[in-house]
């Protein structure tokens, strides 16, 4: 059905736009995470501004991810549906605030007595880890096995989606309670489902949702599926 082509196509290409402003954006904002040198941060006012409205795309993505993927999700399970819109919901609004968090830090480095910095920093840095790799990660075990489930995609993209999964959860884990683990390890865990959100966005743009499993959705909402 055409509406599911599209709805796929959307989802793909917002997939491709929340990786890019989180890369992007996390490293215009990068200044204001090193709070050693102040005036660098007031240096750098207009990169770490743009900075933070590009993490806003990110999160306007992370929300139209979850609103679209909604109506072809609950057909499989409406509750775990629902569950998937609240965590991506919550990673969009960690991330608000982890952009929030950076202009407020831009500010601060312009105070004569800026008391308030290593707040600011820490707020930063942990909405960041909560919303951009535990919430995701989570989010990651609901989506997953949902597309599996209905045959939505092809289920090497789905598996590997869920183990991605959980490998990103455990680096969080490992980070939330400060277990250092050398910088080639921790890109191990990130980059499995780092590759697949692009293998999968680029596959929903290209090939859509599996046919067989929009002409059932059809049939179980009462619309007449193709010949």
């Amino acid at each position: 059905m055409p509406e599911f082509k599209t709805t796929a196509r959307v989802v793909g290409v917002l997939f491709i736009v929340a990786s890019v402003s989180a890369i992007v954006g996390g490293l215009l904002a990068l200044p204001a995470t090193e709070p050693g040198d102040l005036a660098a941060v007031a240096a750098a006012e207009t990169q770490v501004v743009t900075g933070a409205l590009i993490e806003m795309i990110l999160v306007l993505s992370v929300v139209g991810i979850a609103v679209l993927l909604y109506p072809v999700l609950r057909h499989q399970s409406e509750g775990w549906a629902l569950a998937y819109v609240g965590a991506r919901t919550l990673e969009a609004a960690l991330l608000l605030a982890a952009a929030i968090s950076a202009l407020v830090m831009l500010t601060l480095s312009t105070e004569a007595a800026p008391a308030g910095v290593q707040v600011v920093l820490a707020i930063r840095e942990w909405t960041y880890l909560i919303g951009s790799v535990l919430m995701f990660g989570t989010s990651a075990l609901i989506l997953y096995p949902l597309l599996y489930r209905g045959n939505l995609v092809p289920a090497w993209l789905s598996l590997w989606g869920l183990a991605g999964g959980v490998l990103i959860i455990v680096s969080g884990l490992l980070e939330v309670y400060g277990v250092s683990v050398p910088e080639i390890v921790a890109g191990l865990l990130v980059a499995p489902i780092a590759l697949n959100e692009m293998v999968l966005a680029l596959w929903l743009i290209v090939r859509g949702f599996s046919p067989s499993s929009v002409a059932r959705r059809a049939t179980f909402a009462g619309v007449e599926g193709p010949a």
